[in-house]
């Protein structure tokens, strides 16, 4: 997998099974947490953000009595790249993840 998009929730295992049954199952590795992953295989993942937006907006009452904070969730990009390395972000998904008070975390390695 050279790139993919991850929405990720710091939780222990308990919180972890909560958040199961709010967002749907977590099949990534338990030690992190609860985590979505759109690789770019995916029909999806051109609106990878737009999905994990539009997920996190729409359970976030329900994740905020389960206890979820904001602070516990990152939307990730994580790039495998060949010579040289180039993203964008459209203004209106960057304002909308700063809106939920969500980190985007980008992470680039050359292959």
């Amino acid at each position: 997998m050279g790139s993919f998009y991850r929405l990720q929730i710091q939780c222990d295992r308990a919180k972890k099974k909560k958040i199961d049954s709010i967002l749907g199952e977590s099949i990534d590795d338990p030690q992190i947490g609860w985590s979505l992953v759109i690789d770019e295989d995916s029909p999806r993942f051109g609106n990878a953000l737009s999905i994990f937006i539009d997920l996190v907006n729409g359970h976030l009452i329900e994740l905020k009595e389960i206890g979820v904070a904001m602070d516990k969730i990152t939307f990730w990009y994580l790039y495998e790249y060949e010579q040289q390395c180039n993203m964008e972000f459209w203004p209106d998904i960057t304002r909308r993840i700063g809106e939920l008070g969500i980190v985007l975390c980008i992470s680039c390695w050359e292959k």
